[in-house]
């Protein structure tokens, strides 16, 4: 049966799958399964960029999967500079930013294509993200700012997530049941159009980890595309595998995840809207976690005890990031 998507050319590859493995090797492999199994109907070519994973990933894909294109990297480049060596190869119309975690179900690429297909202002498209049990998580964002960040980090968002003003962050007032023109998508499941990336280009390096996909967006809305939420196809994502298992540079709940997010978070600042926003994002986080630390110093319990150190730890890192990343050194002020 036809599909309206599908191009008249057979030598044209509809979509060009980019996932990035870092010590994820089971779940890169039933990542890779579910795309054997789900991407049939769909002219596409796979790309595996393995960010010198020491868990024997990389000789996995090229044993099991003799058709993807792997890509080897001799150190571990992060979520931008992992997929950007596959982004720079990939001839696709579409590009499609797929986690090693989150796993295709049926017509999610079918769906997704010709819906951007039909609808060509769309720049990026972003699905339901679920967890293994239906779960709906967070998969469409305003772009971040001072409000916003209070918002969240208060835990207001959270407490009053059907108001529309509250709940904005996440836009957990709506019912995520039409598109819906968004700030960003998460990058679990990132289409980009072809055009769009001709335009744009491909991730900026500068971030590690976070951010990536927030300035990508930011970038493409900019440049006139549209960002867009689909919410009639969604994928399995399990979230933080690469994370769990990055060691001494990164942990799950460690200091150097935290580090790096700061990092991200202060360079997507003075990148975008200059230092006054670096100094208003450090100083609401420095505020909050300053009164968290003083509400829980005279209590002598466990669960205040680690309230304690975890405010101090954030704070101790802010100050570091402030000042040996140098207002983001080499991150231009605005572009």
């Amino acid at each position: 049966m036809p599909h309206t998507y599908r191009s008249a050319d057979d030598k044209i590859i509809d979509v060009s799958m980019v996932i990035v493995s870092f010590n994820t090797k089971e779940v890169t492999r039933r990542c890779l399964e579910h795309v054997q199994q789900h991407a049939a109907e769909i002219r596409h070519e796979v790309f595996v960029v393995d960010n010198a994973s020491t868990d024997g990933s990389a000789d996995m894909v090229q044993t099991e999967f003799p058709g993807v294109q792997l890509i080897r990297l001799d150190q571990n480049r992060g979520f931008a500079g992992g997929n950007n060596p596959a982004m720079e190869k990939a001839t696709g119309r579409y590009v499609l930013l797929l986690n090693s975690d989150a796993f295709l179900a049926a017509g999610v690429l079918e769906k997704t294509i010709q819906y951007m297909d039909e609808n060509p202002g769309i720049g990026v498209l972003g699905c339901k993200l679920t967890d293994p049990d239906g779960t709906m998580q967070p998969s469409a964002r305003m772009q971040p700012g001072p409000l916003n960040k209070t918002l969240h980090i208060t835990g207001l968002a959270a407490r009053f997530s059907k108001s529309k003003f509250f709940g904005r962050v996440d836009y957990t007032w709506w019912d995520h049941d039409q598109p819906k023109q968004v700030g960003w998508v998460v990058g679990a499941y990132f289409l980009i159009r072809r055009e769009t990336m001709a335009t744009i280009g491909v991730l900026d390096e500068r971030y590690f980890l976070y951010f990536e996909e927030i300035d990508y967006c930011f970038s493409a809305s900019r440049a006139g595309w549209e960002v867009v939420f689909y919410p009639h196809a969604g994928v399995i994502h399990l979230g933080g595998q690469s994370s769990v298992k990055t060691g001494e540079r990164v942990s799950a709940k460690g200091r150097q995840m935290i580090g790096i997010r700061i990092t991200s978070e202060y360079r997507f600042y003075r990148k975008l809207y200059g230092w006054l926003h670096v100094l208003l994002a450090a100083g609401i986080e420095l505020t909050w976690n300053a009164v968290v630390y003083l509400r829980n110093g005279l209590s002598t319990s466990s669960s205040a005890g680690r309230k304690r150190e975890e405010a101090k730890t954030i704070m101790q890192l802010i100050i570091k990031t402030l000042r040996e990343d140098r207002w983001g050194q080499g991150i231009p002020q605005k572009r």
